[in-house]
């Protein structure tokens, strides 16, 4: 018995671990690029901090139609069509932000989000897996939209100095690039908090037993 409640343990810091430490990682990344921006990958992490929520919102709204998917379609090849359909519309969004961001941070987060998707959604339909995405689109989605007021906020440039940003930038033609280091704040918030809710996640996910996911499996099909 102690020995079973030991293994628990580790295993649900591990999950919290696995959820929660890269989104704290990250939200302390844009704070040191807002700081002291040359001396995170040379400046080159100032477009991608910049961008960097905005691309977490497509993410969070293509997880939201994609775990849709296995949930109304019983066969593979109906769920591969759903996944590459709208894979196909995001994809094409995400791949021009990142293009803009000029970082392969953003080309690497966008090949592991399609393939585990790929993985949970089409080829094991694994039905934990899918009513995770679905909870964590919805309430992703809600911290994003609850935190957007920091965008009014008139934040300090810190290190992103004029020099900077014009180096970065060249001439400032709408917010974004005037002033980056709101969507950048915006990012460092909204990264935290979710950070807060995927350690919460990973403590409580290993207690949702068989019996539970089939019960919320079976609402989600309407059966």
């Amino acid at each position: 018995m102690v020995m079973d409640r030991a293994g628990l343990l580790i295993h649900r810091i591990f999950l919290m671990a696995l959820g929660g430490l890269p989104l704290l990682i990250l939200s302390f990344t844009l704070l040191c690029v807002w700081i002291a921006p040359l001396n995170v990958d040379d400046g080159g992490w100032v477009r991608i901090a910049a961008v960097l929520v905005m691309v977490e919102f497509i993410l969070l709204h293509s997880g939201a139609f994609m775990a849709v998917g296995p949930v109304i379609c019983h066969k593979r090849w109906q769920r591969l069509c759903w996944f590459l359909g709208f894979g196909l519309i995001y994809f094409g969004v995400i791949f021009g932000i990142a293009a803009w961001s000029r970082g392969s941070y953003v080309f690497w987060v966008l090949a592991g989000v399609v393939l585990s998707r790929l993985l949970t959604l089409v080829v094991l339909r694994d039905k934990r897996g899918t009513i995770l995405l679905l909870q964590r689109s919805a309430v992703g989605m809600f911290i994003l939209l609850l935190t957007a007021f920091i965008m009014l906020i008139p934040w300090p440039p810190l290190g992103i100095t004029d020099e900077v940003r014009y180096a970065v930038f060249g001439v400032a033609d709408d917010m974004l690039t005037e002033y980056p280091q709101r969507t950048i704040a915006w990012g460092i918030l909204y990264f935290l908090l979710m950070a807060g809710v995927e350690l919460v996640v990973g403590w409580n996910t290993p207690g949702w037993s068989d019996e539970q996911v089939d019960e919320a499996w079976e609402k989600l099909s309407g059966k």
